[in-house]
């Protein structure tokens, strides 16, 4: 060889040729995107069908989901929800079945802090 390492490019002083890389770092967050659109729409009609089938007057749909750039394939899906304690965890299963994720549900009225979620979140109803 001439001096040069194998999979280097000519561009530049000895840079390597990252295009296949790139490729699959932006197919990856294409991928990410598509999958946390589809999402969002789900999340939000199942916390809307089980505001009377569980009693849940107040939801809110917060965390990664909602951040793009926080947004991975290990990333669960945070809701909260408030007025239904005895329903958390009915809740928490709910989503899990009909997204296919993790979730955590942050119960607002237990929560020491559930102005936050209610400032960041995206309100579903309530």
């Amino acid at each position: 060889m001439s001096g040069k390492h194998a999979g280097t490019t000519s561009q530049g002083s000895g840079g390597f040729d990252t295009s296949v890389l790139d490729r699959a770092i932006q197919d990856r967050r294409r991928r990410l995107a598509a999958e946390q659109a589809e999402l969002l729409p789900r999340v939000r009609q199942s916390l809307l069908d089980l505001r009377d089938r569980l009693g849940v007057p107040r939801a809110y749909i917060v965390g990664s989901v909602l951040s793009p750039e926080f947004w991975t394939e290990s990333s669960d899906i945070d809701v909260a929800v408030g007025g239904c304690s005895h329903a958390v965890l009915d809740v928490m299963k709910a989503l899990e079945d009909a997204t296919g994720r993790s979730v955590d549900v942050i119960d607002l009225d237990r929560h020491p802090c559930p102005e936050s979620f209610i400032r960041g979140g995206v309100k579903v109803y309530g």
